[in-house]
């Protein structure tokens, strides 16, 4: 049984997803700047205990999950607009205060996690391409339940080590940059927060489209 294969593949869908340049990236880096990289990583945390969730739906409920998922598509989308309005218009808000590393705001480590965790789980996106790419290692590679744990755990060890590393190498940055530069990056994630929720409500993506895409990723 070959497990070299599901470990490269896992690692390059890994490091994919997490350069895609969502909502999640953004926030790893403002708060890493603003918060020190551990607080960072905290978010890529929760956002890494979201991905572990929805893989585990998407290998023990696939059919269930491909049927039922389309029929809430406007539910899911309207959940993620609201909360990436909030979160956007938060944080656009917030721009004027420039926070520094001593997290004056004094927020506990569960904060962070639920942020990251949150980030991914009001996302519609998230769930299909976890879906579309367990239907098509299932009905195409034909990878059974080992093959299956072996290239989604390496999918996940890839996107931690990937996250820590954007979190650290921004915070080392941060000292050779600007006030102005930090308030200019709260407004501009502030606006794609908003962005990507009108772009998740209106967009003409739907769960197939999704999954086709995300089935691209191993092709």
């Amino acid at each position: 049984m070959n497990f070299v294969e599901p470990i490269i593949q896992g690692t390059i869908t890994g490091i994919v997803l997490t350069l895609s340049f969502g909502a999640g990236f953004f926030a790893l880096i403002q708060t890493s700047i603003l918060r020190g990289y551990k607080k960072g990583m905290l978010i890529a945390l929760g956002a890494i205990i979201s991905d572990t969730i929805f893989i585990a739906i998407s290998i023990f409920a696939t059919s269930f999950v491909s049927e039922e998922l389309p029929k809430y598509a406007r539910t899911f989308k309207l959940v993620a607009l609201v909360a990436f309005i909030f979160l956007g218009v938060r944080t656009i808000l917030k721009s004027s205060k420039i926070i520094n590393t001593s997290d004056k705001e004094g927020r506990p480590n569960y904060f962070y996690i639920t942020k990251g965790f949150l980030l991914n789980v009001v996302n519609p996106l998230v769930m299909i391409t976890w879906l579309g790419i367990t239907l098509f290692l299932e009905s195409t590679l034909h990878y059974g339940n080992i093959e299956l744990s072996i290239y989604f755990l390496s999918v996940l060890v890839s996107t931690l080590l990937v996250q820590s590393a954007i979190c650290i190498f921004s915070y080392k940055i941060k000292n050779y940059l600007s006030d102005l530069f930090i308030h200019r990056l709260n407004i501009f994630i502030g606006i794609l927060f908003i962005a990507l929720g009108l772009f998740l409500f209106f967009g003409n993506n739907d769960s197939g489209e999704g999954m086709e895409k995300a089935k691209d990723l191993l092709n």
